[in-house]
């Protein structure tokens, strides 16, 4: 984690685009820290994520769109994970494309079996943008916020660095284990509901 630290004082913005175009969920919480130690401007920490946030979800939407199905099919394990994806997309699809940059492990997975779909690109676009803004702003202001906390109980904020770590560490543990919890829940309840496998055609229309 600290070398996360230097690599975002050294690159900047660079880094923290490039990191939150894959998920970098991390990187923008430290981001957000640097932010507050003056390296960094908060703000453009945040419209830094948001752009390599909302950039990274259209590719690998896009990419669902050209191969996805291919590339799902010919990964089992994948395969398996999508099936709950499907499920989600065809009860909640505005919701799914929403809040997928914020359940872990799906990160990836979603917009490319979005793509798939028959979801339309312009509804892509329009709950991506919305779900990059909440996500750049929550994770860069918890940074942000976090060294404000602590600099308030300790005098040397560059002292701090491995308390603020460890408490990006474990917020980002809190968020995968509710996320977990909440995968196994929906799980139990299509089990018992008898839902069956979804394919494209059933899936969510244009809008």
């Amino acid at each position: 984690m600290e070398t996360l630290i230097f690599l975002i004082r050294d690159y900047g913005y660079l880094f923290v685009f490039i990191a939150t175009v894959l998920e970098g969920e991390t990187v923008l919480a430290l981001a957000g820290f640097v932010a507050f130690q003056g390296y960094l401007s908060l703000p453009w920490v945040i419209f830094i994520a948001f752009l390599g946030g909302m950039l990274g979800d259209q590719i690998f939407f896009y990419f669902g769109r050209w191969r996805g199905k291919q590339f799902i099919e010919a990964r089992p394990k994948l395969l398996e994970r999508s099936k709950s994806a499907y499920e989600l997309i065809v009860r909640h699809p505005n919701l799914l494309i929403f809040g997928s940059r914020f359940i872990y492990g799906f990160r990836t997975i979603i917009p490319i079996v979005l793509g798939t779909s028959t979801v339309s690109g312009v509804r892509f676009l329009v709950f991506n943008i919305l779900g990059a803004a909440v996500w750049s702003t929550i994770f860069g202001m918890g940074g942000y916020l976090l060294g404000s906390a602590v600099e308030t109980y300790i005098a040397n904020i560059h002292k701090a660095e491995k308390f603020v770590i460890l408490g990006v560490i474990l917020g980002a543990f809190i968020v995968q284990a509710v996320n977990f919890i909440s995968k196994r829940i929906e799980q139990s309840t299509l089990r018992r509901g008898g839902v069956g496998d979804k394919t494209r055609d059933n899936s969510t229309g244009d809008v």
